[in-house]
C-alpha cells in the first residue's frame, strides 16, 4: 500500500496502520529545518526532500497571488510562514500575527455605521491565479501549472487551500477589542461585514473548486475562534454570524468531488457537532490540551464523522518533553485516534525553533512504524 493509498483510506474511516503522517501543512521553522536537513543530508530548502524523508503522505497547494501590489513594512520582526510583513488584500497586516490595535489601525476600528463598513476597500478574487499553484512560503515564480502540480504530487493526498479566516478576520479588521464588542451588541456592522467575507470567499472557493476539480483531493479551510479555554464568544454568536457561511463553503467542496477540511485552534468543542452537520469532513489541528478536547472524548464521540489531522501537542511535549515521552504520546493517539481509522498523525501546529530535531525524528520514527498489538495480532 502506497502513501497516497495509505491516507485515502484512512479517510475512508477504514482502519490502517502505520496510520499516515504529515509535517504539519508541508512547513517547518527556519531553525529546525536546517537541523532536519542536515540530519538527512539533503540539500537545505528541499522541502519535497523532506516530506519524504519523514514519510508524510499530503502535498498542500495554494493559488498564485496576482493582484495589485501589496504595500510593506520594513525593520519588524516577522512571524513564520511569512518573509516580510506587509498589508494583505484586505486592509491589515500579515507577518506579524497579533490582533493589537497600537502597531497599526485597524481599518474598520472606527466603523460606526454599515455605509462605513462597505466603504472599506474589500478585497476582489480575480487578484488570484487559480491555475498556478505553490506553497505560501514559495516564492511567486516557484509556482507552477496546477496540472503539472498534481503530475508531480500524483502519489500524495492533495490539499488545496487552507487557512481562511472568517471569525479571526473580523476580529482583525475591528481590533480584537472592538470586534468582540461589536458581535456582541451591533449586529447590523457584523452582518455588513459578513456579507463582504462571504461575497469574496464563496467567489474564491467556487473559482479555485472549480479549476482544481480532479487535481485536488481535499479542500482545506481555516479559522480561529476559541481560546484554550472555551470560543471566544458564545457558541449562539458564532452560529449566527459564521456558521452559514461554513455550511456553504463545505458544500463548495462537496460539490467537486472534494473532502472539506478545517483548520481551528483550541477549545472548539461546543461548535464541533455543528461543524459536522454543516459538512466538515476533517478536523485539522485537533489541539487535545485544550478544555473539552480529549482525545478519548474526541474519538468516541465524532469518530464516526471526523477523521482527525494533529494530536501531538507542541506546547510542552514536542519542545521540552524527552524522545521517549515523544514516542509513547505518539502511540497513545494512534492507538486512540487510528482505531477504526479517521486518523492523520500530525502536530497541533506547526514545529517551532525551539523543538529538538531528535524529538521530530522520534516522533515519525514511531508513526511511520508503530502498529498496535490488537492490529498486529488480527492481521
Amino acid at each position: 500500500m502506497d502513501l497516497r493509498e495509505r491516507v485515502q483510506k484512512a479517510i475512508s474511516h477504514q482502519e490502517v496502520f502505520p496510520v499516515p503522517v504529515d509535517l504539519f501543512e508541508n512547513g517547518v521553522y527556519p531553525e529546525l529545518g536546517r537541523d532536519l536537513y542536515q540530519h538527512f543530508q539533503i540539500p537545505i530548502g528541499d522541502l519535497d526532500g523532506l516530506l519524504d524523508k519523514l514519510g508524510s503522505s499530503i502535498r498542500w497547494g495554494n493559488p498564485t497571488y496576482q493582484g495589485p501590489a501589496l504595500e510593506e513594512k520594513l525593520g519588524l520582526g516577522v512571524a513564520y510562514p511569512f518573509r516580510k510583513a506587509f498589508k494583505n488584500i484586505w486592509g491589515t497586516w500579515d507577518g506579524l500575527e497579533t490582533y493589537s490595535p497600537n502597531i497599526f489601525e485597524r481599518p474598520l476600528a472606527k466603523a460606526e455605521s454599515t455605509a462605513d463598513i462597505h466603504a472599506h476597500t474589500w478585497p476582489n478574487p480575480d487578484w488570484f491565479d487559480f491555475s498556478r499553484i505553490g506553497v505560501p512560503f514559495l516564492q511567486p515564480d516557484e509556482f507552477i501549472p496546477i496540472d503539472k502540480w498534481s503530475r508531480k504530487y500524483q502519489n500524495y493526498l492533495r490539499i488545496g487551500g487552507g487557512w481562511c479566516p472568517i471569525a479571526s478576520r473580523v476580529l482583525d479588521l475591528f481590533g480584537m477589542e472592538t470586534g468582540l464588542i461589536n458581535i456582541a451588541s451591533r449586529p447590523d456592522l457584523i452582518h455588513a461585514t459578513m456579507q463582504h467575507i462571504s461575497d469574496f470567499y464563496i467567489e474564491y472557493y467556487n473559482q479555485f473548486a472549480q479549476v482544481g476539480r480532479g487535481y485536488f483531493d481535499v479542500l482545506g479551510f481555516g479559522d480561529d475562534f476559541a481560546t484554550q479555554k472555551n470560543l471566544l464568544f458564545s457558541p449562539t454568536h458564532w452560529r449566527k454570524y459564521f456558521l452559514p457561511l461554513w455550511k456553504e463553503l463545505f458544500a463548495i467542496a462537496h460539490k467537486n468531488g472534494m473532502k472539506s477540511m478545517m483548520h481551528s485552534c483550541g477549545a472548539i468543542a461546543p461548535v464541533i457537532g455543528d461543524l459536522i452537520d454543516a459538512g466538515l469532513d476533517i478536523l485539522e489541528v485537533v489541539q487535545i490540551t485544550a478544555k473539552g478536547m480529549g482525545a478519548e472524548f474526541l474519538k468516541t464521540e465524532y469518530g464516526k464523522d471526523l477523521v482527525f489531522y494533529g494530536g501531538i501537542d507542541v506546547q510542552n511535549l514536542m519542545p521540552y518533553g524527552t524522545e521517549q515521552e515523544v514516542r509513547a504520546e505518539t502511540r497513545r493517539l494512534i492507538d486512540i485516534f487510528g482505531r477504526d481509522g479517521g486518523y492523520i498523525l500530525v502536530t497541533s501546529h506547526f514545529l517551532m525553533d525551539d523543538v529538538p530535531y531528535q524529538n521530530v525524528i522520534a516522533m515519525y520514527e514511531e508513526g511511520n512504524t508503530y502498529i498496535p498489538e490488537r492490529a498486529a495480532a488480527s492481521s
